[in-house]
C-alpha cells in the first residue's frame, strides 16, 4: 500500500494529527491542573486575593452558558483546518501555559472566598462546575485559553460574520469568570499576561528546538501511551498518598518522555552523541530503567544478529559480553539507535544517533545513519536498536534505497533476512519519505 504523507510544516494537518493533538492537550490539561487542585485541596485553606468592591459583583447564573463553553471552542480550535506549523503553534502555547500556570499554582496556592447564591435555574452545568474545586485561581486558564485560541482561530475562520461571533463569545467567557463567582479580579490580568507571554514568546519557527524538530501523528500517538503512563502514576499516588514520592519521579519522567515525542526533541533525551547528561539522567532515570528492564526481557527470545550483506549486520541491543560475538564476526564498528538505552553501554566503536522508538524518524536523520553506515561499513558493521525490529531495519532500509533498490525491493528484503521486524504503516511511510527525500537530493548526497 501506497501512503502519501508530507512531514513539511506548511502542509495541511491531517485531521488524525488535529484529534491527537486535541486529546493529547486534553490529558495533559486534566492531568496537571487536577494534581495541582488537589494538592490545593489537601493542603486547604489558603489565602484569597480580592478587593472590596468585588463583593459588589453580580452574580448571573446564565453566564455559565460561556463559562463552561471554554473547553468546546479549545476543541474547536484543533480541529479546524490549518497547516501543520500552525497547529503545531497553537499546541506549544498551550503546553506552555498549562505548565507555567500549574507551577504558579502549586508555588502560589489560592482560594475563591465568596459563596454561590442560588444556581437551580442552570444546575446542570452548576454540577458539572463542582468537579472543579475552588483553587487554581491565579492565573485565569479561561483568559489565558481564550487569547492563545482566538490568536489561532481568527487565522483559521474565513465568514467575518462567525469571526465576530467568536470574539464576542470570548469576551462572555472573559466577564464569566467574575459573574459565575469562579475568580477574583487580580486572575483577570494574570490570565491575560500568561496568554500574552505564550503569543509573543513562541512564534512560528521560534524557538527554533521547540517548534522545528521533526515529529509526525506517530509521534503523537506514543507521547499519548507515556503520558497516559503519567496519569497513572498520578491516580496510584492519590490512591496511596504514603507513596506519592516514590510514584512523583516516574510520573515527571513519563511526562518529560511524552513532551520529547510529541514536539521531536530527539536531543532532550540524549545530548551529544546521544550520550545522556548528569540532569538528564536525573530526569529520565525511572524511563531509561524501564526500556533496560524491557529489553532485558525480551533479548533472549531474539537473535543477536542477522546477515544483510557483506559485512553488514542488523540486530538488537548487545550485552558487553556479547561484543566478543561481535568482534569474531570481524565487526569493528556499531551504529547504535537506542538512546534510551544509557544503561548498558557497548563496547565497541560507535556512532550513536537519537532514534525515538516506534516513530517515523526525519530523512535527513535517515541520512545521517546511512552516511555512518557508508564511513564504517568496511569495517564490518552492526546496526543496532533496542530490539533488532523497527529503527534499525529501518535504517537497513534506508541504506539499501540509497544503494538502489526500489520499495519494494527493500520490503521483500526485508522480510526475507528479519521476518519478525515490526509490520506497520508508519515504517512504510518513513521509507516513502525518505525515498522523496533521495530523489530530491542526489546531487547533494553524491557530493557530499
Amino acid at each position: 500500500m501506497h501512503y502519501d504523507f508530507d512531514p513539511a510544516l506548511d502542509a495541511p494537518a491531517t485531521r488524525k494529527e488535529r484529534w491527537v493533538w486535541m486529546v493529547f492537550l486534553g490529558i495533559l490539561f486534566f492531568l496537571l491542573y487536577g494534581a495541582a487542585n488537589q494538592y490545593a485541596h489537601l493542603t486547604a485553606p489558603h489565602p484569597s486575593w480580592f478587593m472590596a468592591w468585588e463583593q459588589q459583583i453580580p452574580f448571573i447564573p446564565w453566564f455559565i452558558v460561556p463559562y463552561m463553553s471554554s473547553d468546546i471552542l479549545f476543541c474547536i480550535a484543533f480541529l479546524l483546518p490549518q497547516t501543520r506549523g500552525e497547529l503545531r503553534l497553537l499546541a506549544a502555547r498551550v503546553t506552555l501555559i498549562i505548565l507555567i500556570s500549574v507551577a504558579i499554582f502549586m508555588l502560589l496556592p489560592l482560594q475563591f472566598a465568596f459563596q454561590k447564591p442560588d444556581t437551580s435555574t442552570f444546575s446542570g452545568l452548576f454540577g458539572l462546575l463542582q468537579a472543579d474545586l475552588p483553587y487554581n485561581q491565579l492565573p485565569s486558564l479561561h483568559i489565558s485559553f481564550a487569547i492563545v485560541l482566538w490568536a489561532s482561530m481568527r487565522k483559521q475562520l474565513r465568514s467575518v460574520v462567525v469571526k465576530y461571533a467568536v470574539a464576542i463569545w470570548f469576551w462572555l467567557i472573559a466577564v464569566s469568570t467574575l459573574v459565575v463567582y469562579q475568580h477574583h479580579f487580580v486572575d483577570i490580568p494574570g490570565g491575560v499576561a500568561m496568554g500574552l507571554l505564550a503569543v509573543y514568546s513562541v512564534r512560528p519557527q521560534r524557538p527554533q528546538w521547540l517548534m522545528s524538530g521533526f515529529m509526525t501523528p506517530r509521534h503523537l500517538k506514543m507521547a499519548g501511551y507515556f503520558l497516559l503512563g503519567a496519569v497513572l502514576c498520578l491516580l496510584l499516588a492519590f490512591q496511596f498518598p504514603s507513596l506519592v514520592w516514590v510514584l512523583l519521579w516516574p510520573m515527571v519522567s513519563l511526562l518529560a518522555v511524552s513532551f520529547v515525542y510529541a514536539f521531536g526533541l530527539n536531543h532532550v533525551l540524549a545530548g551529544n552523541n546521544a550520550q545522556a547528561s548528569v540532569w538528564q539522567w536525573l530526569l529520565f532515570a525511572p524511563y531509561f530503567i524501564g526500556t533496560y528492564l524491557s529489553w532485558h526481557y525480551y533479548r533472549r527470545k531474539l537473535p543477536l544478529m542477522i546477515h544483510v550483506q557483506d559485512a553488514i549486520y542488523v540486530g538488537r541491543h548487545p550485552t558487553g559480553n556479547e561484543c566478543a560475538a561481535l568482534r569474531s564476526q570481524g565487526i569493528g564498528y556499531v551504529l547504535n539507535l537506542a538512546p534510551e538505552h544509557q544503561i548498558n553501554q557497548g563496547k565497541l566503536p560507535q556512532t550513536r544517533l537519537a532514534f525515538l522508538d516506534m516513530t517515523i524518524p526525519a530523512p535527513e536523520l535517515l541520512q545521517r545513519a546511512v552516511d555512518a553506515m557508508e564511513a564504517h561499513k568496511s569495517q564490518g558493521m552492526y546496526v543496532h536498536c533496542a530490539l533488532g525490529l523497527s529503527r534499525s531495519v529501518l535504517v537497513i532500509s534506508a541504506w539499501l534505497l540509497s544503494q538502489g533498490y526500489t520499495l519494494a525491493q527493500v520490503n521483500a528484503r526485508v522480510r526475507e533476512i528479519q521476518p519478525k521486524s515490526v509490520q506497520s504503516p508508519y515504517m512504510q511511510i518513513a521509507l516513502e519519505c525518505y525515498d522523496k527525500y533521495l530523489k530530491m537530493n542526489v546531487g547533494n548526497i553524491i557530493n557530499a
